[in-house]
This record gives C-alpha cells, structure tokens and sequence, in this order.
C-alpha cells in the first residue's frame, strides 16, 4: 500500500489490447512497422540472387581461354584491341553463334606486395594445372618464370609449325616485335618484345588437355598466317 500511495487506479489498469486493423491499408502499414527491416533484407537477397542467376544464364562462355602475362601495367583498349585481332581468326567452338577470347591478365611489377604476390601465385597455378594454353608473356616475364624451367632439353612452348617472320626459339614462339600489330595505336602501351606460344602438353593422356591444345594451336595458327577458320567442322568444347 504504501508503494502505490499516490498511483490511481487508471495507471494501475493494465493496458488496453489494440485492435488489428482490419481495412488493407491499416494492415500494410502494420506490417511494415513491424518487419521493416526484415522485408528490406529479404528484397535485397532476391535481388542480388536474381542478378547471379540472370548473370550465370546469358553471361558469354569464352571459345579460347588465354594467359596474358607483363611485368607493367596493360591498358584495357590494348587488351580489348588484342583480343579483338585474334577473335577475328578464331572459331565458335561452342556454338554460341560468336568467337570470344577470355584473357586471364597477370601483371607482376605491382606496387602493391599482396596483389603481386597473388598475381605469382596465379600464373604458379595456371603452370601446374595446365588449364590454360595459350600464353602471351612479355621478355622478361618469359626469362623469370618460363625459361627459368626449361631444362634438360624441355621446352615450354610447342613447336607452332608455320613460316611467317617472328617466329624465334626454332619456331616456338612468335614475337610480335616490328609487326604491322604491334604498330597500332592501341599497343602504344605494350612491351616491344612480347610473345605469343601453346604450351607444349607432350606425354598427356588427358583427352580434353588434347582438344584444348588442338583447338589454341589452330587459333594460334590461323592468327599468324592471316587466314580465318572456316565456321563449319568445328568441334565442341564442353566448357
């Protein structure tokens, strides 16, 4: 009694229980002051698990993959420039109805540690697991991380087996240097010396390393003598 000295009998009776609205608009606006939050998080994952979905259904599946190694920086109009020449000869190896050359770019003289070191242990990855076969590697990435390797009669690159001038290492590999490509405004950024190769898979039992391998020397080939792929014969690359 004599805590509630004072306290009317109004602030004792417990609270009246609200009604729900009933009319649409009245529980609208309940709903949303009370899961606010939780409908935001719930649009927000819909949205972002529609766009992965929409991306993974339409996104271009490359027909060549390729290593594209420097030790400086690469503009994208080089890059997108590059990989416009070489799709111009290339073939529609999974029948999407268009060539496309996918670049994986390494570049190693970063100044930032951390995104060099990465950058190493990407090209370290793409040498052992042998997943991709094309290589275009400037001189000096090809002295520190390439021949560094090639011992006891081993080569990196395959023999290419077409005569056109450039080719050097008994026609393993060709350098663009003095070629009509490298003169373009694009390339204005890029190393002089820069070579184009397929790695050599020599001893592999792997039938899909082997279709990969006769499918980038074709490119390779065809790059380099100037003369397109026919669309027809192509085979499929299960990708």
């Amino acid at each position: 009694e004599w805590a509630l000295r004072g306290v009317s009998e109004e602030e004792l009776r417990p609270p009246e229980k609200l009604e729900p609205p009933k009319d649409p608009k009245g529980k609208l606006e309940n709903f949303w002051y009370h899961y606010t939050w939780h409908t935001i998080d719930a649009v927000a994952a819909v949205i972002v698990l529609t766009i992965l979905i929409v991306d993974m259904v339409t996104k271009t599946k490359p027909d060549y993959y390729i290593v594209f190694a420097t030790q400086n920086y690469v503009s994208s109009a080089a890059t997108d420039k590059l990989k416009s020449e070489l799709e111009a000869y290339g073939r529609d190896i999974n029948g999407d109805g268009k060539v496309v050359v996918q670049f994986d770019t390494i570049v190693f003289s970063l100044s930032d540690y951390q995104v060099n070191t990465a950058n190493q242990m990407k090209f370290a990855a793409h040498l052992s697991a042998k997943d991709m076969l094309i290589f275009i590697v400037d001189k000096e990435t090809y002295q520190n991380a390439i021949a560094i390797h090639e011992k006891d009669g081993y080569k990196f690159f395959s023999p290419i087996g077409v005569e056109v001038e450039g080719l050097e290492d008994g026609g393993r590999y060709w350098n663009w240097k003095g070629s009509e490509l490298r003169k373009l405004q694009e390339m204005a950024g890029l190393p002089e010396d820069l070579y184009f190769g397929v790695r050599d898979i020599s001893g592999s039992t792997d039938k899909k390393s082997k279709e990969v391998y006769e499918q980038s020397m074709e490119l390779i080939k065809a790059f380099l003598t100037k003369k397109p792929l026919e669309p027809t014969g192509t085979t499929s690359a299960n990708k």
